[in-house]
């Protein structure tokens, strides 16, 4: 572990949710020199936290990610935080069928021993009862409902963390000078710094990868870090049909998809369960990294997947199973195999620091993750948390449960998303970066 200060300089590699959390809390524990640098300006385009919206919840089998979910709604919720009025407690149906209810059943379980109030089932009947817009079967859902969850515009949340970080004295530097192609290491393998895709040099006492889907083009992650994307369409309702399904909770199916409630511009997300990998790019071939924005702003959702999210629509609101899409794009994340994240050293490299890896669900502790990474820079991070989160070589656990199951597909293999859809309109967050 280095010897770091509040005088140290700190490079973090990625504006996304950990590396702008972690700017944040740096800066506000007194940390001088601390640099962002990412390809897009904030909100990072290529980030998985740049959304049209994120379910928010503390609903976990793992009682270590509940404890840190807790935390992170105490922020969401408060009114002086950064977050203020964000945070749109709608209510959260978790389903699944054969492969999934398992993990429903284990998730019910520790919400009962820690004594949270009204998790229970929910038959269709009852759904369509509370909620009368749902007016589809459901055939053959279990549906576990969480009343103190929601969700919050994913978007506008990171941006208002790095404009805060920005109001801290963090530096960020974004477009080529920004874009890091690779890590600089001196004579004893100690790193020292990224270049960039304009020939700069940036150097740091210390350096820390929160680049999610890309850290496989900048280390060797082959065996630990795979980037998934989950597919996301967007339809929009006319005026006059956005108050009939405002109060409708988010039904996310973790073997089809996610519906959310319409947003103040009547866009509704739905997003694919279903992920798909990236491993035949043009870059790192053998190791799934991003399909950046950046490179294929035109590309979309592949026909299946739309087809397949169409058919869940249908079975819980069939009206708007048609429905033109208003967007689409690839969401890309970086995942590990046994779903948490990665806060740690970089093994066998000495000054390298992972923050990163939010496996599909990092984006709801935003407000504290950085807390937490910088915990372990200082080496103050809890033991649980150390050995939850370490570099593990690919390894998962036997007693492991994925509450998204559906295998893999690779990009390359499906049809219909390459230059699909234009780059959206301007109620979009991934069109907001200046580059």
């Amino acid at each position: 572990m280095p010897t770091i200060s509040a005088d140290s300089s700190v490079l973090i590699v990625g504006g996304g949710v950990f590396g702008t959390s972690t700017a944040y809390h740096l800066a506000s524990r007194g940390y001088k020199s601390v640099t962002v640098i990412d390809r897009f300006d904030a909100p990072s385009k290529d980030s998985a936290g740049c959304d049209l919206n994120k379910v928010i919840r503390t609903d976990y089998p793992n009682p270590l990610y509940a404890q840190l979910g807790q935390e992170a709604m105490k922020e969401w919720k408060d009114p002086n935080s950064i977050f203020a009025g964000l945070y749109r407690e709608s209510g959260w149906v978790m389903s699944g069928h054969d492969l999934t209810r398992d993990w429903l059943e284990s998730s019910r379980q520790l919400s009962e021993k820690i004594g949270r109030k009204g998790v229970k089932y929910m038959s269709a009947d009852e759904i369509k009862q509370q909620w009368p817009a749902f007016t589809g079967d459901f055939p053959g859902w279990t549906n576990l409902y969480s009343p103190a969850a929601g969700w919050v515009p994913a978007g506008q949340a990171l941006l208002r963390m790095a404009n805060a970080a920005r109001k801290l004295g963090v530096n960020y530097i974004f477009g080529d000078a920004g874009y890091a192609k690779k890590l600089l290491y001196d004579a004893d393998g100690t790193c020292t710094g990224a270049f960039t895709a304009d020939g700069t040099t940036h150097k740091a006492d210390v350096v820390i990868l929160a680049s999610g889907a890309n850290t496989g083009s900048l280390v060797e992650a082959k065996e630990e870090i795979v980037a998934n994307s989950s597919a996301i369409l967007v339809i929009k309702l006319e005026p006059h049909e956005i108050a009939k399904y405002k109060d409708i909770p988010i039904i996310d199916d973790f073997e089809q998809a996610i519906i959310f409630p319409p947003d103040e511009n009547g866009l509704i997300k739905l997003c694919s369960c279903r992920n798909i990998t990236n491993f035949k790019n043009k870059t790192v071939p053998g190791s799934s990294i991003t399909h950046s924005l950046g490179d294929y702003p035109y590309d979309g959702c592949p026909k299946e997947i739309e087809d397949e999210i169409r058919s869940f629509v249908r079975e819980i609101i069939p009206e708007l199973a048609d429905r033109p899409l208003y967007h689409s794009k690839l969401c890309w994340d970086g995942i590990a195999k046994d779903l948490n994240f990665r806060i740690c050293s970089y093994p066998k490299t000495k000054n390298l620091f992972i923050g990163t890896v939010g496996s599909n669900h990092g984006f709801k502790f935003l407000p504290v993750i950085g807390k937490y990474i910088a915990d372990m820079l200082e080496g103050k991070l809890g033991q649980d948390y150390v050995d939850l989160w370490k570099w593990k070589y690919g390894k998962v656990p036997k007693d492991h449960k994925d509450p998204h199951p559906w295998p893999a597909r690779e990009l390359s293999e499906l049809s219909g998303w390459a230059e699909r859809h234009a780059a959206g309109r301007r109620e979009l967050p991934w069109t907001w970066s200046r580059l």
